[in-house]
């Protein structure tokens, strides 16, 4: 549920379901399969999934997948051109999420970060290998949010002891 949640809300801020209506009334003869708020980069090389520079300065969009297509900002991926396709499921203290990997034959290799979304994997159009990534626990978060959940608890007893 708060997994679903956490999606609603960066899928809102990303305005997600307003990119996907629009490309739905300019492209009437595809349907849109799968759509999610992400962070995308390209690089010319394969890269493991893993905290990395790349996300800092990924472009920030919506992802759709369509019978015909990826599209995500400015990148258009053919599906007739997808090499291979893993999407890697990963969990961290808070959340989960998911990341979609691309490998097309022109040698460009794309990943895609995006909250768990189950569209993915009931879609046909676009073979993917499932993954499960490794649960993600990075020492700063696990901190922040113990010592704010702290904060909070404290913050609450205060108020009503």
């Amino acid at each position: 549920m708060a997994i679903l949640m956490t999606k609603r809300v960066i899928d809102f801020i990303y305005g997600a379901s307003k990119v996907k209506r629009r490309f739905q009334a300019a492209h009437p003869d595809e349907t849109v399969l799968a759509s999610d708020a992400c962070k995308g980069f390209v690089s010319n090389r394969d890269k493991a999934v893993k905290q990395r520079a790349d996300w800092v300065t990924a472009q920030r969009a919506t992802l759709l997948l369509t019978d015909k297509r990826i599209v995500c900002g400015k990148w258009e991926i053919p599906l007739d051109s997808v090499v291979e396709a893993h999407l890697i499921t990963f969990s961290s203290l808070f959340s989960s999420g998911q990341v979609l990997k691309i490998e097309t034959a022109e040698g460009d290799f794309y990943q895609f970060g995006m909250e768990k979304n189950p569209e993915w994997t009931r879609q046909s159009a676009l073979p993917l290998t499932l993954e499960k990534g490794p649960s993600i626990h990075p020492l700063v978060k696990t901190l922040f949010w113990v010592i704010l959940l702290g904060y909070l608890i404290y913050s609450f007893f205060n108020i009503n002891g």
